[in-house]
């Protein structure tokens, strides 16, 4: 009986060691000097250990104004890894699935439970090429 009472504190510890931790961006996306709507953008917590997958934290599109704001928590361990994922068809013609921009979000945009600072990427032009763009077309 004692046993029982043992590891259900043990579980109670262990899970409280897993933080509330999150992050949120906001930003506009043009093409052409023009704001780019239905964007698609994802913001994940990128996992390195195996078997544990990435954590979507938010996901939308961009509104008639090019316009976004993702924000979303998980609840990890260690310090999470934000990172924020652009799909657009911007100057792209007929190319098949999009283009992809992945941005690292630093840590110092981690909150934890509610949004205080916001990562504001301004204004991108998604034209240009980017370091860390490729194609994608599951998203």
């Amino acid at each position: 009986m004692m046993f029982g009472y043992v590891l259900v504190i043990a579980i109670i510890g262990s899970t409280e060691a897993f933080r509330l931790q999150g992050v949120a961006v906001k930003g506009k996306l043009t093409c052409g000097g023009k704001p780019w709507k239905n964007a698609k953008v994802k913001l994940f917590d990128i996992d390195t250990n195996p078997g544990d997958p990435d954590d979507l934290l938010d996901e939308k599109y961009t509104d008639k104004d090019g316009e976004f704001r993702v924000d979303g928590t998980t609840r990890e361990m260690t310090p999470i890894d934000p990172v924020l994922y652009i799909y657009h068809d911007c100057d792209d013609s007929i190319k098949p699935c999009q283009k992809k921009i992945t941005m690292m979000i630093p840590k110092k945009f981690i909150h934890f439970g509610t949004a205080t600072h916001w990562m504001d990427i301004g204004e991108l032009n998604l034209e240009m090429g980017y370091p860390e763009q490729d194609r994608s077309c599951y998203h």
